[in-house]
């Protein structure tokens, strides 16, 4: 039983990281994402306007990393427990 949660556990910590790296790989997690336009201006130069909307993009600093951590740490107490119990 111990074992299959481990397991378990390993495999939410490679979703973790997964869902970090599908998200864009930010350091920080961010809550407003830029979304860049290129307009035309009233002289036919092409000028790139930022525009922020709402979101949320998963850092590795204060999100990914710590969940991913101490998912593996839980993963690792569940195997040497079991292993333990096991001998």
């Amino acid at each position: 039983m111990q074992k299959k949660l481990a397991i378990v556990a390993f495999v939410l910590a490679a979703g973790v990281m997964g869902w970090w790296a599908a998200s864009g790989m930010h350091v920080a997690t961010r809550f407003e994402i830029p979304v860049e336009t290129e307009i035309e201006d009233e002289f036919g130069d092409k000028v790139k306007k930022t525009v922020w909307k709402e979101g949320f993009e998963l850092g590795l600093l204060d999100g990914a990393a710590p969940a991913a951590c101490g998912l593996v740490a839980a993963g690792v107490v569940l195997l040497f427990l079991g292993r333990k119990k096991a001998a």
